[in-house]
């Protein structure tokens, strides 16, 4: 909202603004942290494969700096190997978490040459919904209202590519700094994105 009001107050010739969509797929984790009720958690996770996709509104500061914001919907999330300790304990059972998140990241981006960029930023998350399910198994999912943080708070850095017929495309990793799971101190998001778009 702050990025909106500053580029709204600025006398900014059309040019200089452009707005866009983009898409593209997340290789997405969480960092580990221990145990959720009984479900007790492997020390590793693994990647799971995810998609973005959304709207872009980007303002071109000067030949070589600009800044952009996108509101994105991202689905994301992980796989492990877990024990649940309950009526019936199992071992090394596979456990596959699928998060569905809106996301603002605002970018600054600077152009070393043309149409190449490197960009950084902050990112703020909401979290729409969380469900972790055991393979081949029927479970109660572990995550809801009151084990999920719904805040996301991540920092991010990338480059792309514009191309002049307008496509680009993008590459971005996302660090999370703000814990997914209330009780969990360790778990925090991390993402990969590969992205392809088109500014209007």
């Amino acid at each position: 909202m702050i990025i909106a009001a500053l580029l709204i107050s600025c006398s900014m010739s059309a040019q200089n603004i452009g707005f866009g969509l983009k898409g593209g797929i997340n290789f997405s984790n969480e960092s580990c942290g221990g145990s959720i009720g009984n479900y007790v958690e492997s020390d590793k996770h693994e990647m799971k494969a995810g998609f973005h996709v959304g709207a872009v509104a980007s303002y071109r500061l000067s030949p070589k700096f600009a800044l952009e914001a996108d509101l994105m919907y991202s689905m994301q999330g992980y796989r492990d190997k877990i024990t649940v300790l309950g009526e019936a304990i199992l071992h090394d059972e596979g456990f596959n978490v699928t998060s569905h998140y809106l996301t603002l990241p605002v970018a600054v981006k600077f152009y070393p040459v043309d149409n190449f960029y490197v960009e950084c930023g902050p990112q703020m998350g909401y979290l729409l919904s969380k469900k972790g399910k055991l393979d081949n198994w029927e479970n109660d999912n572990p995550f809801g209202s009151d084990t999920n943080r719904n805040f996301d708070f991540c920092i991010f850095g990338g480059l792309g590519y514009e191309f002049d017929n307008g496509f680009f495309v993008e590459a971005r990793y996302v660090h999370g700094l703000t814990g997914t799971v209330k009780d969990v101190s360790g778990h925090r998001n991390r993402n990969l994105e590969f992205s392809i778009g088109y500014m209007f």
